[in-house]
Parts: C-alpha cells; sequence; structure tokens
C-alpha cells in the first residue's frame, strides 16, 4: 500500500449495534463486590506485603524474601544474622554479587510482575478487572480471566457456567484452548500452567478432576501459551526465562525450544502450524519455522521499544505488529510459507494520537492488536486513548490493502481492556455482520461487536 494512512481518515464514532437475545451471547458485567465480597479479603501484587514476620525463622524469612525480592536482597537478610559466619559469609557474597552484576544475564530491574503488566495485551492488567478472554476455536465456548484468580467458561447454555479456580492458580496472565478438544484449557499464570480439563456435556459449575499444574524451574510466571494447530504440542513462555518450552502435555514433559539473549514475552504458532513468533523483552523477536525435521529461527529487532502485539493472516503470508515505542502499525509479508523469510517490516499506518470532531482523543501507542479469522477486520486498542480503531482489510496474493472502517467506543469513562475475536463465528439470522469483536472494558463489562 503506498498512500499514507492515520487516523485522521475515520469515518464517524460507529453506531452501537447489539445482538438480539436470541443469538445466546452471554450478558456479562463484572463488579468488585461480585469478585471481592465484602469482609474477603484478598493479597494482589499491587497491594502484597513484602515484610517479613519477626517471629519467622531466619531460613524462612531468607526463603520469602529469595521469592519476592531476589538472590541480592536475601543475602541482604542473612547478613543481619546473629551468627557471624553466616553474616561475613552474606556480606561477602552480596558485594561479590553487585560488583560482578554487570557481568550477568541483563534482566531489567523491574519485578517480574511489574513485567508482566508491562508486557501484557490487556491494558492496566495490574487492575484491570477482567484480565484477558479466548474464543473456543470450534464451538461457542468464552473463557474469562478475572482479577480474582477465576476463569469462568460461557457457552449457550446460561443456566451453566463452570468456574474454574485452584490455589496455584494466581495473577493469570494468558488463555488458550487446546484445538480439537471439546474443554481442554491451558491457564498461564504466576506459578506456571494450568491444563483443566472441562466435560462439555456436564450440568455442573465446577470440574470433577483438578487441574494438572505444570512448572519447570524458573519458567515462571507463564506471559503467554499457544497449542500447536493440531494440538499435540503446547509452547510457553515466560518474563523470568530466555528459554521458550515447548510441552507434551499428555506426558507432562517439557524441552527448550530456543535460548535467546533476553527473556521471553509473547509466544505464539502462527494459525497453519509452520511458523511461530516469540518476542523478548528488549527489541529482539524471532520469527521461527516449525517443520517437522528441523526448527529454524531468523532474528530482528526493532528499531526502538520491544514488540508489543502482533496478529497472522489465516494464511500466515503477513505479519502485522506494533511496538511499545513506536505509533505505527508496522506490516512483514512472508517470501517463503515454510522458510521463514520475511521482506523487511515497513510502517503500514500512522497511529499518532488526534482528536474527533467531538473533541475526543484517539490513537497513541497500541496496546493489542486482533485480527478476524476472515482476514477483514483489524481492531487496535490503545494504551491512553479510549477508543478502540478498527480497519478493513483485504488481502490479494502478497499485496494487502487496508482502510479506516469505524471507531468503537465504551460507555462513559469506561476503555477496552482485553478485545478478541470470536473464532468459530457463524453467519445467522441472515445477518450482514462477518466477524464478532470481543470487548471486556475496564468496568467490567463484555460487549459483543459485530462487524
Amino acid at each position: 500500500m503506498s498512500r499514507s494512512l492515520n487516523l485522521s481518515n475515520f469515518p464517524p464514532s460507529a453506531e452501537t449495534i447489539g445482538f438480539s437475545a436470541r443469538d445466546h451471547y452471554p450478558d456479562i458485567v463484572f463488579t468488585r463486590e461480585m469478585l471481592h465480597p465484602p469482609g474477603h479479603s484478598r493479597r494482589t501484587d499491587s497491594t502484597r506485603d513484602v515484610m517479613v514476620p519477626v517471629t519467622e525463622s531466619l531460613p524462612k524469612r531468607i526463603l520469602s524474601i529469595f521469592m519476592e525480592l531476589g538472590l541480592l536482597e536475601a543475602l541482604g537478610e542473612a547478613a543481619q544474622s546473629e551468627s557471624r559466619i553466616v553474616s561475613r559469609a552474606a556480606t561477602y557474597l552480596q558485594l561479590i554479587g553487585r560488583r560482578f552484576k554487570q557481568f550477568w544475564q541483563s534482566y531489567p530491574c523491574e519485578q517480574s510482575m511489574d513485567l508482566v503488566a508491562k508486557h501484557s495485551q490487556t491494558r492496566n492488567w495490574h487492575k484491570s478487572t477482567i484480565r484477558c478472554m479466548c474464543w473456543h476455536p470450534l464451538c461457542f465456548k468464552l473463557a474469562v480471566a478475572t482479577i480474582d484468580d477465576t476463569v469462568r467458561i460461557y457457552t449457550r447454555n446460561p443456566g451453566v457456567t463452570p468456574v474454574l479456580r485452584s490455589s496455584l492458580q494466581k495473577s493469570i496472565t494468558c488463555l488458550a484452548w487446546r484445538p480439537y478438544t471439546g474443554g481442554e484449557l491451558a491457564i498461564g499464570c504466576q506459578t506456571g500452567v494450568l491444563i483443566w480439563s472441562i466435560d462439555p456435556t456436564s450440568q455442573i459449575t465446577r470440574p470433577l478432576s483438578q487441574a494438572v499444574h505444570l512448572q519447570h524451574g524458573r519458567h515462571q510466571p507463564v506471559t503467554a501459551v499457544s497449542w500447536s494447530s493440531n494440538g499435540e504440542l503446547l509452547v510457553t513462555a515466560s518474563i523470568n526465562d530466555t528459554n521458550l518450552l515447548v510441552w507434551n502435555v499428555d506426558q507432562q514433559r517439557c524441552v527448550p525450544m530456543h535460548r535467546v539473549k533476553l527473556p521471553c514475552a509473547l509466544v505464539s504458532y502462527a494459525p497453519l502450524g509452520y511458523n511461530m513468533i516469540a518476542t523478548t523483552i528488549g527489541r529482539d523477536f524471532y520469527l521461527c519455522t516449525v517443520p517437522p525435521q528441523r526448527v529454524t529461527r531468523a532474528g530482528w529487532s526493532t528499531a526502538s521499544g520491544s514488540l508489543q502485539s502482533f496478529a497472522w493472516s489465516r494464511d500466515e503470508r503477513h505479519l502485522l505488529f506494533v511496538t511499545t515505542d513506536d505509533m505505527k502499525l508496522f506490516y512483514m509479508r512472508l517470501s517463503g510459507l515454510k522458510s521463514a523469510s520475511y521482506e523487511l517490516a515497513f510502517p503500514l499506518v500512522d497511529l499518532d494520537q488526534k482528536t474527533t470532531d467531538d473533541g475526543m482523543p484517539i490513537g497513541g501507542k497500541a496496546q493489542t492488536i486482533a485480527w478476524c479469522p476472515q482476514d477483514r477486520f483489524l481492531a487496535i486498542s490503545f494504551k491512553t486513548t479510549s477508543a478502540i480503531a478498527v480497519f478493513f482489510t483485504n488481502l490479494a496474493g502478497l499485496q494487502i490493502n487496508i482502510d479506516p472502517y469505524c471507531l468503537i467506543f465504551g460507555a462513559g469513562v469506561e476503555y477496552p481492556s482485553c478485545i478478541c475475536y470470536q473464532e468459530n463465528y457463524q453467519q445467522e439470522y441472515n445477518s450482514d455482520a462477518q466477524s464478532v469483536l470481543t470487548i471486556g472494558w475496564s468496568s467490567g463489562r463484555i460487549e459483543y461487536y459485530p462487524l
């Protein structure tokens, strides 16, 4: 596409369109009172108490601080020991650690969960009522994770809403339904990955079996989960690990796939399963091919910032992405489907912040991009403004055409926390809609927007 496109080209805000009751879309509104009943306290990462009770033994205090703040801080606690041997040894090791820290792996100084929020696809993840959402690829089934560490499953049957909850399920970051299964869901969180099996015919709200917990070394918190196209393998990324892990979930075993320079933030198989993308907390990201015989990898770097969000076309020949620093939508074209050979990325749309005729700010740095399964509609939400920009896209061979379609605003001061498209949407009741954008608003309301 040759002509310059920016947010000034958009038509007026989209009219509010909704489905009738016969479409069986669940009416979902989460309130703080609903998620945190009065009298029940909840310890969140934003308010966690990093002070250790003085009644605990020294080893417990050291272990607790190590889990919360890291090795050097734990050595600092050990240096306060009444034992001169322990105190001197800890002080000496702490001095060595600080002296040689510059030669160790260069990790950012932020705490793990702060990094999760920084690289999350969900706006204001720390405080967002809705943490993430995911539609089943084959049937009408929506999984919604909320701030109370609970996942609820919504179907066309409003009388049964399975609830997934576990003491290991803390600070949920991502969801992924397993292909070709009716109810197997992977949940990435602070402690690793939980695999739930939900009987699609069950009429009870709690699963009969507990989740399978997958964890491996320092590979936690898990910040991205993605199933291979045939559902045999699960790949995971962790903000604390430079390795991507590929899991054989049925055997509960994993192997490292790639070791990169910096910890990984996101990872995803492409729709057909030939390619994979992995992003890091730095400028680097990787495009990989995953044929049965051998995995190949090509490294790329952004001009500035890290890769924030991305979306593949269904044939894997087109890749769109946004970064944390640039207010642009970038485009890469695949020259060989099974060779990970992409042409140099170039900016496709200028996302600089603008003001509508009504005085509403739109655009800025992007939070999330989502491309509908038909490759027709691309939705972009932003970090500091409240509108969702929807573009109409048309793919012709290796060419892409993109045009402004509409702007979607919430009610009042709410902004989009997270967005996704319904994967299995079928045109029904002579509807003109081709896709359904699902929006989780900051108020806790979920909206279904037919396009």
